[in-house]
C-alpha cells in the first residue's frame, strides 16, 4: 500500500528538531560503518508501506530510503492508527542518523489525541529479494 510520499516528507521536515549533521561529517559514516550498521538520514526516507504485524502483536513498517534500500521499523507494543494513517513522520533522538530503533520514534496523526508518538524497538534492513524489499515487490 503507498501512502504520500510528499506528506511523509513534509511531516519528517516539520517534525525533525535538532541540528543537521551533515552526511560527510567526519567519523559519521565510519563510525556506523565499524560497528556494522546500515544507518540512514530521515531526510532520505521516500515512502513507507505497510508490514505484517509481529507475533508479538507490535505493529511494524517498512520504510523506503533513497532509491534501493528498505527497512523493516518494529514498535514497542501496540501503535493505534500506524495502519490506517497517509501521513507518518520519524522524530530523530538528536544523533542525526538513524542506524537503530533507540534512534528514532514514528509520529503518528491521531484523530481523538491530535498526535501519537509510538516508541520503535527495532530497525532491521531488508536484503534483497526478501519479502517487503522494493525487488521482491509485483
Amino acid at each position: 500500500m503507498t501512502k504520500s510520499v510528499s506528506a511523509l516528507i513534509a511531516l519528517s521536515a516539520a517534525l525533525a528538531a535538532c541540528a543537521p549533521v551533515e552526511e560527510d561529517a567526519p567519523g559519521a559514516s565510519t563510525a556506523a560503518a565499524s560497528e556494522g550498521r546500515d544507518c540512514f538520514f530521515a531526510r532520505s526516507v521516500t515512502g513507507y508501506r505497510d508490514a505484517p504485524d509481529a507475533e508479538s502483536g507490535a505493529e511494524q513498517i517498512y520504510v523506503d530510503v533513497g532509491a534501493r534500500d528498505t527497512y523493516l521499523f518494529e514498535t514497542f507494543g501496540g501503535c493505534p492508527e500506524l495502519d490506517f494513517s497517509w501521513r507518518i513522520g520519524l522524530r530523530d533522538r538528536g544523533i542525526g542518523q538513524i542506524c537503530r530503533g533507540i534512534d528514532v520514534d514514528l509520529v503518528i496523526p491521531d484523530p481523538t489525541f491530535g498526535t501519537r508518538t509510538c516508541p520503535v524497538r527495532m530497525i532491521r534492513k531488508v536484503a534483497d529479494g526478501e519479502e517487503g524489499s522494493r525487488n521482491a515487490r509485483d
